[in-house]
């Protein structure tokens, strides 16, 4: 039994005339009269009923109409959604960020997306980078959003530059320079630095040691916390300074001041990451947005 009969029944008991039918579903009668005695026969029951006054349906066949009806719709309903999911518009995405994005380019990427593809469910994870990537290629997560100081090609994931942000100097709001509109780099040598935990900034830490190094100082890194609020709260009472990428201005904490590194000096770049291999339509869609609001 095919679909094809079920839809030439469905046809022939709306109608209850063969010849209308046919006429409807652009067959010859004959062949329209042979797909019913087919199915007839491999049921083996009477759907119809034919005399010389025309069609009517059997008891049998006004059951079995009503579950057609049900199972058409179905399938129509099943066309509908694959094609639907085939194009993105339904689904489930996981999207990772850094927090640092989380005030500015990703509301209004998810906003974007929310209205182009309004019935896929959004599921937003903030973690650090090597989270991220742990995440991508175990497929907990679909894409990222990454902070990478440096391009680090990943063999296993497509990226592209998103945005990029200056560096800026924290610190402690009673710093003699506080009252600076910028700041030099090698003015921070004999300063206490606080940083994010290397696990959290693999990339990040080892560069920014280095371009203090081509600066002409080794920093003199004090501690590495988890999160950049600690590193911030540590600024604020006075314990040292730190460097984040511009976009950390955004997180105002009390006791700190933000001051331009003077100087030509290399950008912070954001990553949108994803896994080669990843087929899932909704991803596709909401790449293809990021790409468009570089």
């Amino acid at each position: 039994m095919e679909l094809r009969h079920l839809r030439t029944f469905q046809v022939v008991a709306e109608e209850l005339n063969f010849s209308r039918a046919a006429e409807r579903l652009h067959v010859a009668q004959s062949a329209l009269s042979k797909t019913i005695a087919d199915l007839e026969s491999e049921m083996e029951v009477r759907l119809l009923d034919r005399n010389t006054h025309g069609v009517t349906l059997t008891e049998t066949g006004a059951l079995f109409l009503e579950r057609v009806k049900q199972i058409l719709e179905d399938t129509r309903d099943a066309v509908v959604q694959a094609q639907r999911r085939h194009r993105g518009e339904t689904g489930l995405l996981r999207i990772g960020f850094i927090g640092t994005l989380s005030q500015s380019l990703l509301p209004e990427l998810l906003q974007a997306y929310r209205a182009q593809y309004p019935s896929v469910d959004l599921v937003l994870r903030e973690q650090g980078p090597v989270q991220q990537r742990e995440g991508i290629l175990s497929g907990r997560l679909d894409c990222g959003f990454i902070g990478l100081a440096v391009d680090s090609p990943d063999p296993e994931l497509d990226t592209f530059t998103v945005t990029e942000d200056e560096l800026v100097a924290a610190i402690p709001a009673a710093h003699s320079r506080a009252k600076q509109t910028s700041i030099r780099l090698l003015d921070l040598k004999d300063e206490a630095i606080y940083l994010t935990a290397q696990a959290n900034a693999p990339v990040f830490n080892p560069w920014l040691i280095e371009l203090c190094r081509k600066s002409g100082f080794e920093p003199r890194i004090a501690r590495e916390t988890d999160r950049a609020s600690t590193v911030l709260n540590y600024v604020a009472a006075g314990f040292g300074v730190s460097l984040f990428p511009s976009r950390i201005s955004s997180l105002a904490t009390p006791g700190v001041r933000f001051l331009p590194l003077k100087g030509k000096m290399p950008k912070y770049q954001y990553k949108f990451a994803w896994l080669r291999r990843n087929t899932n339509p909704a991803l596709l869609g909401f790449a293809k947005l990021v790409r468009t609001r570089r």
